[in-house]
Formats: C-alpha cells, sequence, structure tokens
C-alpha cells in the first residue's frame, strides 16, 4: 500500500512560520533602533534647555561610561570696567577661556562646556553624502536644536582607525559639514551658530577598540548657559 505524500502540503505552511519568525526578529532590531534614537534624541533635548549647571557626557554607545564631567567653562565678564582700562587683546581672552568676541561660538575654547550626545549618522561609503536612512533622525535633530537658537552647538565627525588617517580626517570633516548645512537649513538656524569639525580617528569610543565600525559617529556638543 502505497501512502500518499504530504510533505508538500507542509512546506507552504513551514515557509509562513519562518517568514514570521523572521518578520518578528527584524521587526524587535528596528524597533531597537528606533528606541535608541529616541533615547539620544530625548538626550539632545535635555542639553538644549539644559540650565548652565554643568556637562554631562550623554548618549555615548556604552551607557556605564555616562558620567558627569567637568572642564573649564567660558567666562563672560559682565563687570564694569575702569574707563582707563585698556581693553585685553584678543588672544589674552581666549587664554582665559573666553571668546575673543561675545557670542561669537567660532572662537570658542577646546575645552568649553558642553553637554555631548553622539549620533550614528549613515553616509554613503567614503562619502560625505548623507544617507536617506539618516534624515529623519537629523529632520528631529534639526527640530531640538531650534528650541533654543541662541546656544552654540559644535558637531564633530568622526571615524574609525581604518583606512588612511589623513583622508579620514578630511571625510570627518566634510560629513559634519554636510549635517550642519543640513539642519540649518531644514530648521532656518543661524550657520554662525552651529560649528562643525572634523576629528578623524583621533577620538575614540572608550572602552572600545579603535578599529570598531560604532566609532564612526557625530556628535553634538551643546555648549552650557
Amino acid at each position: 500500500m502505497n501512502m500518499p505524500n504530504t510533505f508538500p502540503l507542509f512546506r507552504p505552511r513551514l515557509s509562513l512560520i519562518f517568514a514570521g519568525l523572521l518578520l518578528a526578529f527584524t521587526g524587535a532590531n528596528v524597533a531597537y533602533a528606533d528606541d535608541d534614537a529616541k533615547s539620544k534624541l530625548d538626550d539632545l533635548k535635555r542639553a538644549m534647555t539644559a540650565p548652565n549647571d554643568g556637562a554631562h557626557e550623554i548618549g555615548t554607545a556604552d551607557s556605564s561610561t555616562k558620567k558627569k564631567i567637568r572642564t573649564r567653562a567660558i567666562v563672560f565678564d559682565n563687570e564694569p570696567q575702569a574707563a582707563a582700562a585698556p581693553a585685553a587683546p584678543a588672544a589674552d581672552l581666549a587664554k582665559a577661556g573666553r571668546p575673543a568676541v561675545k557670542g561669537d561660538c567660532s572662537a570658542l575654547p577646546p575645552d568649553v562646556k558642553a553637554n555631548a550626545v553622539d549620533f550614528a549618522i549613515q553616509f554613503k561609503v567614503g562619502s560625505a553624502e548623507i544617507s536617506s536612512t539618516s534624515e529623519m533622525t537629523l529632520n528631529e535633530i534639526a527640530k531640538i536644536l531650534s528650541l533654543s537658537p541662541e546656544r552654540c552647538v559644535l558637531v564633530e565627525g568622526h571615524t574609525d582607525l581604518s583606512g588612511n588617517p589623513e583622508k579620514n580626517m578630511v571625510l570627518s570633516r566634510e560629513r559634519a559639514n554636510s549635517v550642519v548645512n543640513y539642519i540649518t537649513d531644514k530648521a532656518g538656524l543661524d550657520r554662525g551658530r552651529i560649528i562643525p569639525s572634523g576629528k578623524g580617528s583621533s577620538d575614540p569610543l572608550k572602552n572600545l577598540d579603535p578599529r570598531d565600525p560604532k566609532n564612526r559617529r557625530v556628535v553634538f556638543k551643546v555648549v552650557a548657559g
């Protein structure tokens, strides 16, 4: 007696089961990515609306590295000066930790007190052209930066250690410029208050191999106060 071959009947069901498992898995990954981006956007919003009470490293890849870091703050001298007192040279003001011109974001010292949040902004390979997958995140960043348009924001491009260091430095600077151009165009922000810079592979994430691709990021540093 020949038994009927019923195995083909189960193939569609098995395919549906595997498809459902795959969809659930990929959906979980998307949800995780969205939650991570939302957390960083919330961090940036807090940084933009925070009072001048110190700087915090927030939104880093490793939550164990989130700790309060205090550096030298910008000092604005609002006290009246004697009429006979000569004006301090710009170089002296810079040494004192102040911008040469009050409110000049391009003259901020390197160790200015700021709240830093990093984002894994995606670009086309070897290019400063922003990938469409990151446009939604950048649109939200632009909205948040418009909450306090008078504040200075430093935008740093970072790479990992792979590749030519000089080319990485140039690429990181071009990517930071692309991000600044994008968000200032979207939110109509003053381009002079959003300052781009390239760091190359000089500042990898803590407790992470410098060659790890996670070091490819864009950091937004909101100057406190």
